[in-house]
């Protein structure tokens, strides 16, 4: 995939505000042609246990990766994860098995995961869980859990450190530090992999890489690993494989979808792009599509129960407001025009209802949303009328002022049309707000196409020799489905990349 120089720098300026966790790197020196056991191009969440335990087998590893530092989405990511079986479950006395964890995935996801790949994930996933708590990651006191406020599972396998995916990455890079002092594993920063070399018989047989001076260098490796993420910050190839539009930009500027471009062209295919499942309740800051996140509305019904009320573009409703669980927020987005909501209230319910927007890690006051309804913020409407509401946000008129009528007879009589049971207030008090919400995502649906030992696959299920693929470059809709599944991106990410470098590469 070409990825200009430009694109490398403006991706290391928008990740540069973040905390990075600091790591000392040998910086391989450029040379023509080098032999390794293993390339892994990518190093994130994936790709670092497969460098490290590769190396503890006594493997030569070289790391490629755009950015400027290791640790890819760990640097960004919340770092959820769900295991089952775990020291932490048994320490606090809770039973638990991959096999009900298998079954709580595809029950959440409506058997639409992969069953190969889910069987892999969930018997690697405690193994790989054990592994970050014996070398130092500790989850919070309260953890595992249930879930929070998607689905929950059936036993309390849900987990994450105080510091997210930081947690996840400071144990990770204290593994490889050792590695990298021997130089058993090097690295190739803020470097692009620009082709897979292949033999006649289309086996991998290692890489070709340009820098930022535009030096193309070939690689040769016995193995070569794509653990290089998704293509959530790629307008083009997101809609290419999940056929839908890429509305909001709230993800890790790396992910270009390397891995994706790489494989197709070595002959493999992409698959699961059916399960797309947009994120609920984003405020954007203009309609430049992808943009920027201004805000959102994203409430969890025990939570924060409804005030308010969803409507599509006819003006009518389209799901229960106070349903338990964002899944259904999510599913019933996905089937609206746009994927497109707004939620609609009156002034008696913004003077009264728990405040409802939240920022980047603050929550609007009812004083700051009066400011942005004041200011004629894109996407913030306010009116004197219902018609009149209407007509500013781009709803049907007819359909929100039947769509009110209905909601107040229901809230007044306590006999909801849609069985909503949380009705504190009619929508009946001038002025009339609107917030526009819109789809947002933050994981790649669509994945690699690999078998059951992680080697890339022709269309007709043939291997690619020495090609291999793991992390979110395998689409969260083989490993969790049409569903948002707790934990299944982080942890099958790190448990495939285990298993590669400790087990399945025969080194």
């Amino acid at each position: 995939m070409r990825y200009p120089r430009r694109s490398i720098l403006k991706a290391a300026a928008a990740l540069a505000g973040t905390a990075a966790v600091e790591l000392k790197v040998r910086v391989l020196a450029a040379s023509r042609e080098r032999s390794w056991d293993l390339i892994v191009v990518g190093g994130g969440n994936a790709g670092l246990p497969a460098a490290i335990f590769a190396a503890q087998r006594g493997a030569r590893v070289l790391i490629i990766d755009t950015a400027a530092q290791l640790g890819g989405t760990l640097h960004l990511s919340t770092g959820q994860m769900s295991a089952a079986g775990t020291k932490l479950q048994k320490s606090k006395g809770f039973a638990d098995s991959p096999q009900s964890h298998y079954d709580d995935v595809m029950r959440i996801s409506g058997n639409t995961a992969d069953p190969q790949l889910l069987r892999l994930a969930v018997d690697n996933a405690a193994p790989a869980f054990d592994w970050l708590t014996d070398h130092g990651f500790t989850a919070l006191p309260e953890h595992p859990i249930t879930g929070t406020t998607h689905d929950p599972y059936s036993h309390a396998r849900y987990a994450w450190g105080k510091d997210g995916g930081r947690s996840i990455l400071k144990v990770l890079l204290e593994q490889l530090q050792p590695h990298l002092d021997t130089g058993r594993v090097q690295t190739l920063l803020q470097t692009e992999v620009t082709r897979l070399l292949q033999a006649r018989d289309g086996s991998v047989r290692g890489v070709e890489t340009q820098d930022l001076d535009e030096e193309k260098i070939q690689h040769l490796a016995r193995y070569t690993v794509l653990t290089c993420g998704g293509y959530t910050d790629n307008r083009a190839l997101f809609e290419k494989y999940e056929g839908h539009r890429s509305y909001s930009q709230a993800t890790y500027p790396f992910s270009q979808g390397a891995g994706y471009t790489l494989g197709e062209a070595a002959g493999g295919y992409i698959r699961g792009g059916q399960n797309h499942t947009p994120l609920f309740g984003a405020v954007l800051a203009n309609d430049d599509y992808p943009s920027p996140m201004r805000a959102m509305v994203r409430h969890f019904p025990p939570d924060r129960p409804p005030w308010e009320i969803f409507v599509n573009t006819a003006g009518q409703r389209f799901l229960r407001e106070d349903v338990p669980s964002h899944t259904s927020y999510e599913h019933a987005l996905g089937a609206q025009p746009d994927e497109r909501c707004w939620v609609v209230f009156d002034d008696a319910i913004l003077n009264t209802a728990p405040r409802l927007a939240m920022g980047f890690g603050v929550r609007y006051s009812q004083q700051d949303l009066r400011k942005l309804f004041d200011d004629g913020t894109p996407h913030f409407y306010r009116a004197d009328s219902i018609a009149e509401l209407a007509a500013k946000a781009g709803v049907d008129a007819g359909g929100l002022s039947a769509t009110i009528a209905d909601y107040n007879r229901g809230q007044a009589s306590g006999q909801d049309t849609l069985g909503r049971q949380y009705l504190p207030l009619p929508i009946a008090r001038a002025p009339y707000y609107a917030i526009r919400l819109q789809s947002w995502n933050l994981t790649s649906y669509a994945g690699l196409a690999v078998d059951r030992k992680l080697r890339v696959i022709r269309p007709g299920g043939k291997p690619i020799g020495n090609l291999y693929a793991a992390g979110e470059l395998l689409g969260m809709g083989q490993l969790m489905g049409h569903a948002v599944c707790g934990g299944m991106a982080v942890t099958p990410a790190l448990a495939l990349g285990r298993l590669l470098g400790r087990e399945i590469l025969r080194l």
